[in-house]
């Protein structure tokens, strides 16, 4: 199905609750896109709090962000790659959660890889992590923002192509802006917003 067609208000996980979660913990940090934008996230939160939604996993969590003195939460929205976190990670202090439930301020960063292409629509989802944040949010995108608006849905997920003017008038809405992107020949593109008067990343 492609076009404008109308979206449920919730996303449905069942799609990722199928995907083996073993693989996807080992192969999602190779990626480049991953690596550049943790090391951004790092550098935003300064030894503060980072918060991840959907997290892209591969890495030994405690170990990479508590040498950088970062609090660590992760928020997973899929069930089954929210147990297979919680085992593989039993120091790490994850939420079973989505979006929506996301309070604001909730970390001085927040950091959304992947997550907002999967979304029934763009608000109220892109709204809520940027309210969650306190200083600053990253965002990777897989299917960057484009001239013009597009969504499929393959296999029960949808996956969205914003528009990227409607976007950037979203996150200055939201008091935020791009202070730093980076893309990847992967297709990925990520961007680093800040908050009003937050200092440049």
């Amino acid at each position: 199905m492609t076009g404008p067609a109308t979206a449920p208000l919730a996303p449905d996980f069942t799609y990722w609750d199928g995907v083996d979660p073993a693989h996807f913990l080992e192969t999602d940090w190779a990626n480049p896109s991953r690596q550049w934008a943790a090391g951004k996230a790092i550098e935003a939160a300064k030894g503060g709090t980072l918060l991840e939604v959907g997290p892209g996993p591969g890495v030994e969590y405690a170990d990479w962000f508590s040498k950088s003195a970062v609090q660590y939460t992760g928020v997973e929205g899929s069930a089954n790659l929210f147990r297979a976190l919680c085992e593989r990670f039993p120091e790490t202090s994850w939420v079973h959660g989505q979006i929506a439930g996301l309070p604001a301020f909730s970390a001085d960063v927040v950091y959304a890889r992947h997550v907002l292409e999967h979304q029934p629509t763009l608000e109220p989802a892109l709204g809520t992590l940027l309210a969650a944040a306190r200083s600053a949010v990253l965002l990777t995108w897989y299917r960057p923002p484009g001239p013009v608006a597009f969504h499929e849905v393959l296999r029960g997920v949808y996956r969205h192509t914003y528009e990227r003017e409607a976007v950037l008038g979203q996150i200055a809405l939201h008091g935020c802006r791009v202070a730093e992107s980076q893309s990847f020949p992967t297709g990925d593109e990520c961007w680093v917003m800040v908050k009003g008067d937050a200092e440049r990343i």
